[in-house]
């Protein structure tokens, strides 16, 4: 695991070798929304009720146990299984995801850099801003569809997470912190 940062007055570098629990991060913290889990857990909770006024009904009884069974394979998914396989498969599948690394932050935007390709995108492309505990991630959206620009924190020097993260609060749109 090579990192190396370096941050200037406006400035934040970042160079890693990505490794695969960085994709455990940014799947962790992409998430899946708390609505689409209270949805799944509300149909299930109403078809736990339909199967109860449905005792003589076989054909309502079937619908709600669909229902029920539905709503929990969905929920062990989206909570328990997808965790575990989507980042290994993401892993084996697309080879930047496995390409050294280096991202460079300024108050004009954000520079992504790998051995084959580099993107830059500015602050107004910017959709989305995420702190976890162990990552930054950036939703961009030069087009259509929402790109997640991971950065570990790692890829940091301890003494400069702090002012990475002011650096980012200071510019980005929208910022959360989980």
């Amino acid at each position: 695991m090579a990192s190396d940062s370096s941050i200037t007055r406006q400035t934040v570098s970042a160079q890693w070798d990505p490794e695969r629990r960085d994709i455990v991060a940014l799947i962790r913290l992409a998430g899946v929304p708390r609505s689409f889990l209270l949805f799944f857990i509300a149909l299930w909770a109403i078809g736990i009720l339909l199967s109860i006024g449905w005792r003589n009904d076989p054909v309502g009884r079937s619908f709600s146990f669909t229902l029920v069974l539905a709503s929990a394979a969905v929920l062990l998914w989206a909570t328990l299984l997808a965790p575990i396989f989507v980042p290994r498969l993401i892993w084996g599948a697309h080879s930047a995801a496995r390409r050294p690394t280096s991202v460079g932050i300024t108050v004009d935007g954000i520079t992504v850099k790998q051995a084959v390709a580099s993107s830059t995108f500015t602050w107004a492309a910017v959709v989305l801003t995420i702190e976890g505990k162990h990552a930054f991630v950036f939703h961009v959206s030069p087009a259509v569809l929402s790109t997640p620009i991971l950065v570990p924190k790692r890829a940091l020097q301890p003494k400069d997470v702090g002012p990475a993260g002011d650096l980012i609060r200071a510019h980005a749109p929208r910022y959360r912190k989980r």
